[in-house]
């Protein structure tokens, strides 16, 4: 938790030295984060939004994830994490899909749905789903 608070507090471009004497920068920091806790939803996705688009990072074992791929381990870490549904919305083309770790392999709409199913008070994944939608189509939502 401690390397994630500090990515949090750095702003872009600043670094901390550590009493080991390693200094480290935000992306560096969410990477010591996620390996200290691999299941911390919130470490991927403060990490994906470092990343430039097409930028890739590795972590400690090995793999190598570009933001897509951090939202997909967010939502893995936590199926009901709006933000990490919505972030995948957003970075995927129009007619692209995305296979979960569960299985379900979901295209932007749905990744819009199940972010309003996540965050039903919050208003751009409802604007963004709206967008997705071609003329005259709908879309059934979680709630009916």
């Amino acid at each position: 938790k401690v390397y994630s608070d500090l990515g949090d507090l750095l702003a872009a471009g600043e670094t901390v030295r550590l009493r080991d004497g390693r200094v480290l920068d935000k992306k560096q920091l969410y990477v010591e984060a996620i390996r200290c806790d691999p299941d911390n939803s919130y470490c991927y996705l403060n990490l994906g939004d470092e990343l430039a688009a097409g930028e890739t990072v590795q972590l400690h074992d090995g793999r190598v994830l570009n933001q897509k791929q951090l939202s997909v381990e967010a939502i893995r870490c936590d199926g009901n994490h709006g933000q990490a549904y919505y972030n995948l919305g957003v970075d995927l083309e129009a007619e692209e899909t995305v296979q979960l770790h569960d299985g379900r392999v979901l295209g932007k709409q749905q990744l819009y749905v199940e972010t309003i199913r996540c965050s039903p008070d919050e208003s751009r994944p409802y604007y963004k789903l709206g967008r997705a939608l071609q003329d005259g189509e709908m879309v059934q939502l979680h709630d009916g």
